[in-house]
């Protein structure tokens, strides 16, 4: 038994090992360190705790490394950060609609094209749209206007081909400024919507 717990050991770590290393990779790797506890039922607690966590692990680093892909691709098309629950991406709401409208501009639209057709290799994806706006005007109008800008590009993505079922939009308003609302560049840095990547692990296709 302990040569077959030695061997399935040497099996896994040689997986995690193929893992990238990169601090976001492994901050991924949290994720599912726990997913394999159940293991213990057929090694016995202590070493198919140790196996479990192994497993758990190493399908984390997977979702991180899919995720620090997704990102690199992104950031050719729009401002994109990854964080320990995933990835940012920041749409600038110059240059996705014209004042105070929410109907979105052509080359917004082709640009949200690119960006659904990157998501779609990744199923595991759950965005969630978050629009923002200055603090110019009445807290009801900024929220309304958030918010329909949100649904917008939730529309958009959604149409692009992604399941509708796992986008969800919307509308912050002035909350959450990343700029300066007494000058005018800080204003245009407020004025953004932002797609939060976050990943369902059971969705995530198996490595071949």
């Amino acid at each position: 038994m302990k040569s077959v717990i030695v061997t399935l050991l040497a099996c896994l770590m040689l997986i995690a090992g193929c893992a990238s290393d990169r601090k976001n990779t492994m901050a991924g790797a949290g994720i599912g360190t726990a997913v394999g506890a159940g293991v213990g039922a057929i090694f016995g607690k202590r070493d198919g705790a140790i196996i479990g966590g192994i497993i758990g692990g190493s399908l984390g680093a997977y979702a991180g490394s899919r995720m620090d892909k997704q990102a690199a691709e992104l950031k050719k098309i729009a401002e994109t950060k990854r964080t320990d629950q995933g990835l940012v991406t920041k749409l600038k709401s110059d240059i996705l609609f014209d004042t105070g409208k929410a109907e979105l501009k052509p080359t917004a639209v082709d640009n949200l094209k690119k960006m659904a057709a990157i998501m779609k290799k990744y199923p595991e994806n759950v965005l969630t749209v978050k629009g923002y706006t200055d603090s110019t005007g009445s807290a009801a109008t900024n929220e309304k206007l958030s918010t329909q800008r949100a649904e917008a590009v939730r529309v958009q993505l959604a149409q692009g081909g992604l399941p509708a079922q796992t986008i969800t939009a919307l509308g912050l308003g002035p909350s959450n400024p990343v700029g300066d609302n007494a000058s005018a560049t800080g204003r245009s840095q407020n004025r953004r919507v932002e797609i939060e990547v976050t990943v369902d692990e059971s969705k995530i296709p198996k490595k071949g």
